[in-house]
């Protein structure tokens, strides 16, 4: 990253002269495209800093109170340079109609023209070399800060063309000018703030993530993939991966399939931390549902008994649910019934969500039905989980 640093440390010196340049020559032609532009160059100085720290501080280590690392700082910087490029658009807007409404005439003057055209030739330049440097190392805010730099010697030819138009006597052209500017920088702003925001509010890469995705569904023993996750910036990313396993896979297995699922940051560089989280499915051998004295479904914790099935032997029978009218801890009772009848799953029509968790907490699977027709689809579905 000395590279980028040293990039964001050029764009600095290159900005400081180049904003006394256009300053002096603005002011002295009294054009509010060149003075614009002179602002512009200055607020990139402002731009720069921002990137320099902050890749600075995106090169720190992982500590206590970062246990993610720091990374981000770099996308802050980027959100910076995008509110200021906003701010310095909006400003030379204002200035532009103002100076177009009252009518002001700027002079045309060679050495004006020289100038402007001179920082386009400049700030060309350094949006090329700050993307290349910004391509090489991954620094998003430093290909921010390029594309600023483009903007920039969009932004002096236009004061050029603006020149050349006010020599003909189209005195407005210089403010009309610097009104075109103020709207290129501003969509400019718009994009890199965009990029900065998606960073920060951790937007998922896509891409990335579907990859490591078939990746990780080759690997053996993995029963399912859950959730695969991909953010960060465009240099240091966090994957987070939640899968599963069959109750038969041990320790040792889990062990190797982790390792191989961290061991992907070998074949992408840009990955900083792989967060696996492993899920062992349990295996459902006694399922039950609610039934009323005649064994008619009754799909909710309110039936008198629960028919209970040995998805292993195919065997049934009936137990009774003496809590079916309980008024306080109806779902808790019932969930250690079941649990005291080695039951793994219910099937219901509709349930609450306390008894939910209390017949999670204790294992207990719950899937839906509408009507007993389907007790058959549900049955193959659990055996095929």
């Amino acid at each position: 990253m000395d590279e980028a640093i040293k990039a964001g440390k050029i764009s600095v010196i290159a900005n400081v002269i180049l904003t006394i340049t256009k300053g002096f020559a603005g002011i002295l032609a009294g054009s509010t495209a060149l003075i614009a532009d002179a602002l512009h160059s200055l607020v990139d100085i402002l731009g720069s800093a921002l990137v320099w720290i902050g890749i600075k501080i995106a090169q720190k280590p992982p500590d206590e109170a970062h246990p993610y690392g720091h990374f981000k700082a770099e996308s802050l910087a980027e959100l910076g340079v995008g509110l200021i490029i906003i701010f310095t658009s909006l400003s030379i807007l204002v200035e532009a109609v103002n100076n177009l409404i009252a009518g002001l005439k700027p002079s045309f003057e060679f050495y004006a023209l020289t100038v402007a055209l001179i920082s386009a030739i400049v700030n060309e330049a350094l949006a090329r070399y700050k993307i290349a440097v910004g391509i090489k190392t991954k620094s998003s805010s430093l290909i921010a800060e390029g594309k600023h730099s483009r903007t920039d010697m969009i932004s002096s030819l236009s004061v050029v063309l603006g020149f050349i138009l006010v020599y003909f006597g189209y005195w407005w052209a210089d403010a009309v000018v610097a009104i075109a500017i103020s709207i290129l920088i501003l969509q400019m702003g718009g994009e890199i703030l965009k990029n900065a925001i998606d960073a920060l509010m951790d937007k998922v890469d896509e891409e990335l993530s579907v990859r490591i995705r078939k990746i990780i569904e080759n690997i053996e023993g993995i029963k399912s993939v859950d959730f695969v996750a991909v953010r960060g910036t465009w240099r240091s990313k966090i994957v987070e991966v939640h899968f599963t396993v069959s109750y038969e896979v041990g320790a040792e297995q889990i062990n190797e399939i982790i390792r191989r699922i961290e061991g992907l940051k070998d074949s992408f560089p840009e990955i900083v931390r792989i967060i696996p989280v492993v899920k062992i499915s349990r295996e459902i051998r006694r399922i039950t549902i609610p039934v009323d004295e005649d064994d008619n479904y009754v799909g909710d914790l309110n039936a008198k008994y629960f028919k209970i099935i040995d998805l292993k032997s195919g065997k049934s029978w009936r137990i009774q649910n003496e809590f079916w009218n309980a008024q306080r801890m109806k779902g808790y009772l019932i969930a250690e019934l079941l649990s005291k009848n080695k039951v793994d799953a219910i099937v219901v029509r509709r349930i609450g969500e306390g008894a939910k968790n209390h017949l999670k907490s204790r294992g207990i699977a719950i899937r839906y039905m509408d009507n007993l027709e389907c007790l058959d689809d549900v049955i193959a579905q659990i055996k095929s989980e």
